[in-house]
């Protein structure tokens, strides 16, 4: 990968308060203080990108038993937005579980490369 290519082009973003499980958003909380030179929202769009929009096969992700849910502002990248509503009207999933099948998915990548 060429360096240039880490980087985005300007897109327009829009926020949008999404519950977020507690436990998800500690560790990408965690990456962005202490791994990544990235706010958590770049790091929640870098989810969206990985998972959701590179895979055909999407996946209900079920919150789990004893997990509590936070109630977060994000700010997403328009073109993520429109591919995760579109993803939403398809298959019936809510946005919320959607955005945490996303990192979930990153997270559990990002965890074998260690």
């Amino acid at each position: 990968m060429r360096a240039i290519d880490r980087l985005y082009k300007k897109d327009k973003t829009i926020m949008r308060s999404v519950h977020i499980d507690d436990d998800l958003y500690q560790r990408i909380q965690y990456l962005s203080k202490n791994v990544f030179d990235a706010s958590v929202s770049k790091i929640i769009n870098v989810c969206i990108e990985n998972s959701l929009l590179k895979s055909t096969d999407i996946a209900y992700y079920k919150k789990p038993e004893n997990t509590d849910s936070i109630y977060r502002s994000i700010l997403i990248r328009k073109s993520f937005y429109d591919e995760l509503i579109k993803m939403k009207n398809k298959t019936g999933i809510s946005f919320s579980r959607l955005i945490n099948g996303c990192i979930k998915d990153f997270l559990n990548e990002y965890q074998k490369e260690l």
